[in-house]
Protein backbone atom coordinates (compact mmCIF):
# COMPACT_ATOMS: atom_id res chain seq x y z
CA UNK A 1 0.00 0.00 0.00
CA UNK A 2 1.51 3.72 -1.09
CA UNK A 3 1.56 5.92 1.99
CA UNK A 4 2.31 9.10 2.54
CA UNK A 5 6.44 9.36 3.75
CA UNK A 6 6.33 11.27 7.28
CA UNK A 7 9.55 13.00 6.62
CA UNK A 8 7.41 14.88 4.40
CA UNK A 9 5.81 16.33 7.17
CA UNK A 10 6.85 20.09 8.61
CA UNK A 11 9.85 19.96 11.39
CA UNK A 12 7.43 21.37 13.95
CA UNK A 13 4.27 23.29 15.08
CA UNK A 14 2.96 25.46 17.28
CA UNK A 15 0.88 23.50 20.43
CA UNK A 16 -1.61 25.73 22.78
CA UNK A 17 -3.92 25.05 25.51
CA UNK A 18 -3.53 23.35 28.62
CA UNK A 19 -4.41 19.51 27.86
CA UNK A 20 -3.07 19.25 24.49
CA UNK A 21 0.34 20.08 26.17
CA UNK A 22 -0.31 17.89 29.12
CA UNK A 23 -0.88 14.60 26.74
CA UNK A 24 1.48 15.46 24.89
CA UNK A 25 4.44 15.40 27.77
CA UNK A 26 2.53 12.58 29.49
CA UNK A 27 3.19 10.60 25.84
CA UNK A 28 6.72 11.67 25.52
CA UNK A 29 7.07 11.62 22.24
CA UNK A 30 7.26 15.11 21.12
CA UNK A 31 8.48 17.04 23.96
CA UNK A 32 9.14 20.77 23.52
CA UNK A 33 12.50 22.62 24.21
CA UNK A 34 10.65 25.36 26.19
CA UNK A 35 6.95 25.73 27.15
CA UNK A 36 5.71 29.59 27.53
CA UNK A 37 3.22 30.71 30.04
CA UNK A 38 0.82 33.85 30.13
CA UNK A 39 2.16 36.53 33.26
CA UNK A 40 -1.31 36.31 35.48
CA UNK A 41 -2.14 32.73 34.16
CA UNK A 42 -3.64 30.73 36.90
CA UNK A 43 -5.35 27.47 35.37
CA UNK A 44 -5.01 25.27 38.23
CA UNK A 45 -3.99 22.66 35.97
CA UNK A 46 -0.87 24.83 35.31
CA UNK A 47 0.68 23.41 38.25
CA UNK A 48 0.37 19.86 36.83
CA UNK A 49 1.92 20.90 33.26
CA UNK A 50 5.10 22.63 35.31
CA UNK A 51 5.65 19.57 36.92
CA UNK A 52 5.49 17.57 34.39
CA UNK A 53 7.97 20.08 32.32
CA UNK A 54 10.38 20.05 35.10
CA UNK A 55 10.70 16.19 35.42
CA UNK A 56 11.52 16.00 31.79
CA UNK A 57 14.24 19.09 32.28
CA UNK A 58 12.19 21.20 29.90
CA UNK A 59 12.14 25.21 30.47
CA UNK A 60 9.10 26.95 31.30
CA UNK A 61 9.29 30.82 30.87
CA UNK A 62 6.49 33.69 31.78
CA UNK A 63 5.68 36.08 28.79
CA UNK A 64 3.07 38.55 28.48
CA UNK A 65 -0.60 37.50 27.32
CA UNK A 66 -0.15 39.61 24.29
CA UNK A 67 3.20 38.03 23.02
CA UNK A 68 1.21 34.20 23.09
CA UNK A 69 -2.16 36.01 21.50
CA UNK A 70 0.37 37.14 18.66
CA UNK A 71 2.11 34.11 18.31
CA UNK A 72 -1.11 32.30 17.95
CA UNK A 73 -3.54 34.56 16.03
CA UNK A 74 -5.74 34.64 18.65
CA UNK A 75 -6.86 34.25 22.39
CA UNK A 76 -7.91 30.47 22.80
CA UNK A 77 -4.81 29.46 23.90
CA UNK A 78 -5.56 29.29 27.77
CA UNK A 79 -2.43 30.91 28.83
CA UNK A 80 0.25 28.25 27.44
CA UNK A 81 2.19 27.44 24.35
CA UNK A 82 5.22 25.65 23.33
CA UNK A 83 6.96 24.39 19.59
CA UNK A 84 7.15 20.53 19.20
CA UNK A 85 7.86 18.30 16.81
CA UNK A 86 4.77 18.12 14.33
CA UNK A 87 2.54 15.01 14.51
CA UNK A 88 3.93 11.96 13.42
CA UNK A 89 1.45 9.80 11.02
CA UNK A 90 1.79 6.07 11.78
CA UNK A 91 2.72 4.15 8.97
CA UNK A 92 -0.43 2.21 8.05
CA UNK A 93 0.72 -1.25 6.85
CA UNK A 94 1.88 -1.35 10.04
CA UNK A 95 -1.45 -0.27 11.35
CA UNK A 96 -3.25 -2.56 9.41
CA UNK A 97 -1.40 -5.44 10.81
CA UNK A 98 -1.58 -4.31 14.27
CA UNK A 99 -5.59 -4.51 13.72
CA UNK A 100 -5.14 -7.49 11.96
CA UNK A 101 -3.84 -9.21 15.06
CA UNK A 102 -6.35 -8.32 16.96
CA UNK A 103 -9.04 -9.94 14.97
CA UNK A 104 -10.45 -13.06 16.87
CA UNK A 105 -9.06 -12.21 20.21
CA UNK A 106 -11.38 -11.48 23.10
CA UNK A 107 -12.21 -8.28 22.10
CA UNK A 108 -12.57 -7.78 18.45
CA UNK A 109 -10.80 -4.69 16.63
CA UNK A 110 -12.12 -1.19 15.92
CA UNK A 111 -11.24 1.14 13.46
CA UNK A 112 -12.23 4.48 12.04
CA UNK A 113 -11.94 5.41 8.56
CA UNK A 114 -12.62 8.73 7.33
CA UNK A 115 -13.54 9.76 3.83
CA UNK A 116 -12.95 13.06 3.23
CA UNK A 117 -13.23 14.88 6.87
CA UNK A 118 -11.84 18.63 5.61
CA UNK A 119 -12.44 20.59 8.88
CA UNK A 120 -9.08 20.44 11.39
CA UNK A 121 -11.94 21.18 14.09
CA UNK A 122 -13.97 18.32 13.21
CA UNK A 123 -11.28 15.91 12.82
CA UNK A 124 -9.32 16.97 16.37
CA UNK A 125 -12.97 16.46 17.88
CA UNK A 126 -13.30 13.06 16.04
CA UNK A 127 -9.83 11.92 17.30
CA UNK A 128 -10.76 12.90 20.94
CA UNK A 129 -13.85 10.59 20.44
CA UNK A 130 -12.08 8.09 18.99
CA UNK A 131 -9.66 7.95 21.62
CA UNK A 132 -11.86 7.72 24.34
CA UNK A 133 -13.42 5.10 22.88
CA UNK A 134 -10.66 3.14 22.50
CA UNK A 135 -10.56 2.82 18.83
CA UNK A 136 -7.45 0.80 17.77
CA UNK A 137 -6.43 3.15 14.83
CA UNK A 138 -7.70 5.93 12.36
CA UNK A 139 -7.32 6.25 8.75
CA UNK A 140 -7.23 9.27 6.85
CA UNK A 141 -6.86 10.20 2.51
CA UNK A 142 -3.73 12.05 1.86
CA UNK A 143 -5.61 14.03 -0.28
CA UNK A 144 -8.78 16.47 0.20
CA UNK A 145 -8.40 15.82 4.03
CA UNK A 146 -7.38 17.83 6.90
CA UNK A 147 -3.77 16.53 7.97
CA UNK A 148 -2.62 16.56 11.78
CA UNK A 149 -1.95 20.32 12.41
CA UNK A 150 -1.69 22.35 15.54
CA UNK A 151 -5.54 23.02 15.17
CA UNK A 152 -6.09 19.19 15.38
CA UNK A 153 -3.99 18.86 18.38
CA UNK A 154 -5.94 21.93 20.27
CA UNK A 155 -9.41 20.33 19.29
CA UNK A 156 -8.55 16.88 19.83
CA UNK A 157 -8.00 17.80 23.50
CA UNK A 158 -4.48 15.51 23.75
CA UNK A 159 -5.86 12.71 21.63
CA UNK A 160 -3.63 13.11 19.08
CA UNK A 161 -0.73 12.19 21.15
CA UNK A 162 -1.92 8.04 21.88
CA UNK A 163 -4.51 7.63 18.55
CA UNK A 164 -2.76 6.23 15.91
CA UNK A 165 -3.49 8.07 12.77
CA UNK A 166 -2.53 6.54 9.28
CA UNK A 167 -2.52 7.95 5.82
CA UNK A 168 -3.55 6.34 2.54
CA UNK A 169 -3.54 6.89 -0.69
CA UNK A 170 -6.97 4.53 -1.90
CA UNK A 171 -9.89 4.73 0.40
CA UNK A 172 -11.54 1.91 -1.35
CA UNK A 173 -8.04 -0.10 -1.40
CA UNK A 174 -7.94 0.13 1.92
CA UNK A 175 -10.99 -1.44 2.92
CA UNK A 176 -10.17 -4.44 0.63
CA UNK A 177 -7.49 -4.93 3.21
CA UNK A 178 -9.37 -4.81 5.83
CA UNK A 179 -11.67 -7.13 4.41
CA UNK A 180 -9.49 -9.41 3.52
CA UNK A 181 -7.86 -9.25 7.13
CA UNK A 182 -11.76 -10.13 8.17
CA UNK A 183 -12.38 -6.73 9.55
CA UNK A 184 -16.52 -5.80 8.26
CA UNK A 185 -16.25 -2.94 6.74
CA UNK A 186 -19.39 -0.17 8.11
CA UNK A 187 -20.15 2.61 6.28
CA UNK A 188 -22.49 5.44 7.35
CA UNK A 189 -25.05 7.09 4.92
CA UNK A 190 -28.60 8.74 5.98
CA UNK A 191 -30.33 6.46 3.25
CA UNK A 192 -29.21 3.25 4.78
CA UNK A 193 -31.74 0.65 5.39
CA UNK A 194 -29.65 -0.11 8.47
CA UNK A 195 -29.98 1.19 12.25
CA UNK A 196 -26.21 1.74 13.53
CA UNK A 197 -28.03 -0.27 16.34
CA UNK A 198 -28.63 -3.44 14.29
CA UNK A 199 -25.22 -4.17 13.55
CA UNK A 200 -23.18 -6.60 15.81
CA UNK A 201 -20.39 -4.04 16.83
CA UNK A 202 -18.92 -7.10 18.81
CA UNK A 203 -17.69 -8.31 15.37
CA UNK A 204 -13.79 -6.73 14.34
CA UNK A 205 -15.54 -3.39 12.65
CA UNK A 206 -14.10 -0.61 10.84
CA UNK A 207 -16.51 2.65 10.30
CA UNK A 208 -16.47 4.54 7.66
CA UNK A 209 -17.67 8.06 8.25
CA UNK A 210 -18.02 11.03 5.61
CA UNK A 211 -16.59 14.53 4.91
CA UNK A 212 -18.49 17.28 5.79
CA UNK A 213 -21.59 17.73 3.30
CA UNK A 214 -20.55 15.30 0.76
CA UNK A 215 -20.71 12.04 3.15
CA UNK A 216 -19.32 8.84 1.38
CA UNK A 217 -17.77 9.09 -2.02
CA UNK A 218 -19.52 6.39 -4.40
CA UNK A 219 -16.60 4.03 -4.51
CA UNK A 220 -16.63 3.92 -0.76
CA UNK A 221 -19.94 3.47 -0.43
CA UNK A 222 -19.72 0.65 -2.86
CA UNK A 223 -17.19 -1.13 -1.48
CA UNK A 224 -18.03 -1.42 2.22
CA UNK A 225 -20.03 -4.03 3.62
CA UNK A 226 -22.87 -2.93 5.14
CA UNK A 227 -24.62 0.41 5.23
CA UNK A 228 -26.06 2.09 8.28
CA UNK A 229 -27.61 5.11 9.38
CA UNK A 230 -28.03 7.13 12.41
CA UNK A 231 -32.18 8.16 12.84
CA UNK A 232 -33.00 12.24 12.53
CA UNK A 233 -36.19 13.34 13.78
CA UNK A 234 -35.85 17.06 13.02
CA UNK A 235 -35.60 18.78 9.76
CA UNK A 236 -31.92 18.57 8.94
CA UNK A 237 -30.99 14.75 7.10
CA UNK A 238 -27.97 14.67 9.10
CA UNK A 239 -26.24 15.87 11.97
CA UNK A 240 -22.30 16.33 12.03
CA UNK A 241 -20.06 14.14 11.26
CA UNK A 242 -17.75 14.91 14.50
CA UNK A 243 -21.16 14.00 16.19
CA UNK A 244 -22.29 10.99 14.15
CA UNK A 245 -18.48 9.69 15.15
CA UNK A 246 -19.28 10.15 19.12
CA UNK A 247 -23.12 8.28 18.62
CA UNK A 248 -21.65 5.17 16.55
CA UNK A 249 -18.29 4.84 17.72
CA UNK A 250 -19.98 4.70 21.28
CA UNK A 251 -22.08 1.92 20.21
CA UNK A 252 -19.30 0.18 19.38
CA UNK A 253 -17.40 0.52 22.30
CA UNK A 254 -20.78 -0.21 24.54
CA UNK A 255 -20.91 -3.74 22.29
CA UNK A 256 -18.04 -4.33 23.58
CA UNK A 257 -17.88 -3.12 26.80
CA UNK A 258 -18.67 -6.49 28.54
CA UNK A 259 -15.24 -8.16 27.21
CA UNK A 260 -12.24 -8.24 29.62
CA UNK A 261 -10.06 -6.96 27.36
CA UNK A 262 -11.73 -3.59 26.12
CA UNK A 263 -9.75 -0.45 26.75
CA UNK A 264 -10.03 3.23 27.41
CA UNK A 265 -7.58 5.37 26.43
CA UNK A 266 -5.13 7.77 28.69
CA UNK A 267 -7.85 10.84 27.78
CA UNK A 268 -10.96 8.89 28.24
CA UNK A 269 -11.08 8.62 31.92
CA UNK A 270 -10.69 12.25 32.22
CA UNK A 271 -13.80 13.09 29.56
CA UNK A 272 -15.90 10.36 30.04
CA UNK A 273 -18.57 12.16 32.44
CA UNK A 274 -18.38 15.27 29.61
CA UNK A 275 -19.00 12.61 26.76
CA UNK A 276 -21.88 10.96 28.79
CA UNK A 277 -23.76 14.30 29.44
CA UNK A 278 -23.70 15.31 25.93
CA UNK A 279 -25.19 12.04 24.31
CA UNK A 280 -27.79 12.55 27.09
CA UNK A 281 -28.90 15.60 25.56
CA UNK A 282 -29.21 14.20 21.97
CA UNK A 283 -32.09 11.70 23.05
CA UNK A 284 -31.75 9.81 19.56
CA UNK A 285 -33.62 7.04 18.62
Amino acid sequence: MKKKNSDRQQNSGLIYGVNPLLEALRAGDRVPAEIVIAEGARDRRLAELIELARAKDITVRRSPRAALDRAVGNTHHQGVIARIPAARYADADSLLSSIASLVGGETEPLALVLDGVEDPRNLGAILRTAECAGVDGVFVPERRAAGLSETVAKASAGAIEHVPVARVTNLSRLIEELKGRNVWVVGTAADASMNYTEWDWTKASAVVLGGEGAGLHRLVREHCDVLVRIPVQGRIASLNVSVAAGIILYEANGGRKNSPKVKHGPVANRLRDVGNSVFKELKVS
